[in-house]
């Protein structure tokens, strides 16, 4: 999923779930199983494009959601220190394969086994069915976490 989606769940969870391990620990859990839904994002097709393209796409829009997701909700989730741990910790994973597509082909082992683990239930879709179930999960968490 993109950034924006993981770091928009995030806030759900903070919005539902005051204490900041438990939340994060959540959010953190929760990137992978939302990545099991099929769903665009800037990963799909990278082979298609240079890197730098791809590595300016993604740190354009991790920023993005970072800041966007932060500022957007900050005065409705209570917890701001919950609130910025859970969307960061919502896109640590992403964050622990990047080096792995910076350095290849000469890539530490670990970074290759980081993401080998992420990719094994990764499952992409291509636009637009894979924005529009990436809107459905993202509308389902948003609802949960902040009006049910």
């Amino acid at each position: 999923m993109t950034s924006i989606a993981h770091a928009l769940i995030g806030a759900a969870i903070a919005a539902k779930i005051g204490d900041p391990l438990t939340a994060g620990s959540l959010a953190f859990a929760t990137h992978f199983l939302c990545d099991m839904i099929p769903h665009w994002d800037l990963g799909t097709n990278w082979r298609n494009r240079p890197r730098s393209v791809t590595g300016t796409l993604a740190i354009v829009e991790t920023l993005v959601a970072l800041i966007g997701t932060y500022l957007l909700f900050s005065s409705v989730v209570p917890n701001q220190s919950t609130l910025a741990i859970t969307i960061i910790a919502s896109l640590i994973p992403d964050w622990l394969e990047a080096p792995y597509y910076i350095l290849m082909p000469n890539s530490p082992k670990l970074f290759y086994y980081l993401y080998k683990v992420q990719s094994i239930a990764h499952e992409r879709l291509q636009y637009p069915w894979g924005v529009v179930t990436q809107v459905v999960t993202v509308v389902g968490f948003l609802w949960v976490g902040f009006w049910v």
